[in-house]
């Protein structure tokens, strides 16, 4: 009984690293891609969809480094949420 339970232990553990790892992963992936992503297409594609809002003021044109980094940490963070809830939510028989 006791060596079913620590399998069972070691199972969910195991379960839980592997879960844990591929968040990780796909976090940091996330945040790779925005970074490049905020960067290079906010300047393309903001001015054309807001001028009125650039030519006042209100939305920036460019983003500087700094800010495309917290965007990007923003997004990367909220990605790894969903699949956090999805495990943490998962039925177990």
């Amino acid at each position: 009984m006791e060596e079913r339970m620590a399998k069972e232990v070691e199972k969910r553990v195991e379960e839980g690293v592997a879960t844990g790892t591929a968040i990780l992963i796909a976090v940091a992936v996330t945040f790779v891609i925005s970074l490049i992503v905020f960067k290079f297409v906010w300047a393309w594609v903001v001015p054309d969809l807001f001028p009125g809002a650039v030519a006042q003021g209100l939305i920036s044109g460019n983003l500087t480094w700094f800010a495309t980094l917290k965007l990007a940490v923003l997004v990367a963070v909220l990605s790894g949420f969903g699949p956090a809830l999805d495990e943490a939510f998962k039925v177990r028989p």
